[in-house]
């Protein structure tokens, strides 16, 4: 890998991620109703990217064998990891919060194993569409991110933080990816289903926990149809 497509991968990946998380640095410009609308904005993107990004690409890879397996993983996965979570905090917006970001750091494997392995598969002409797709779509991922560690009443800098992780995790995967091509081509139908699978648990959970207290009405039905079209065109036109 010479050094071009190690920075080329790099601000695909982490770089878009970054970009996206930078609109926290004017939280303190929100009020409480546009805090509940992107955080239901966060959900849109979730749900989108799984499907879109994530389940529908595996199913084309692998087949509908590619899916159940994967799936059924990050269910199980995800309903430890909240346990697991549960257990070190007690309070439920930094459940919420971990969880969310830990999830967005899974979705980021396969994402930057795509990237990495399409590069070094086709060249960076071939992959533009795909890599504009990424980084475009990393945007409002990233501003998710942050978005709920500050909505559960983390500093700045520590949502900044979280959301750099998750950066990495994307960035180190495309550096596997591009390293490993064949590998990573045999192991992303299981991965892309596994890291949808846990996106569409993390939504459902949240959403469930709302209902089944007085947040509800916190819920954002055009925050999260915004979210989720914007991340669906995305996808699609790109």
């Amino acid at each position: 890998m010479n050094l071009s497509t190690f920075f080329g991968l790099l601000f695909i990946t982490g770089g878009s991620t970054t970009l996206g998380s930078l609109p926290v640095l004017f939280h303190h410009y929100f009020k409480e109703s546009q805090w509940n609308w992107w955080e239901s904005f966060g959900g849109g993107v979730m749900v989108s990217a799984s499907f879109f990004s994530l389940l529908y690409p595996a199913y084309e890879m692998g087949g509908v064998k590619a899916l159940p397996i994967g799936m059924l993983c990050g269910f199980a996965f995800i309903f430890f990891m909240a346990y697991l979570i549960k257990r070190l905090t007690q309070n439920i917006h930094h459940q919420r919060a971990f969880l969310f970001v830990f999830v967005m750091g899974l979705h980021n494997i396969p994402e930057g194993l795509a990237v990495g392995v399409d590069v070094a598969a086709l060249g960076w002409r071939e992959s533009l569409p795909l890599t504009v797709a990424i980084f475009v779509q990393n945007l409002p991922e990233g501003l998710a991110s942050s978005m709920s560690f500050i909505i559960a009443g983390f500093r700045v800098k520590e949502a900044l933080i979280a959301n750099g992780v998750t950066a990495v995790i994307e960035s180190l995967s495309a550096f596997l990816g591009h390293s490993f091509v064949s590998g990573s081509v045999l192991g992303l139908p299981f991965l892309l289903s596994f890291s949808g699978a846990c996106m569409l648990s993390v939504v459902a959970r949240e959403a469930w926990v709302k209902y089944q207290s007085a947040e509800a009405a916190s819920i954002s039905v055009s925050g999260f149809v915004v979210g989720l079209f914007v991340c669906g065109a995305l996808d699609l036109l790109l």
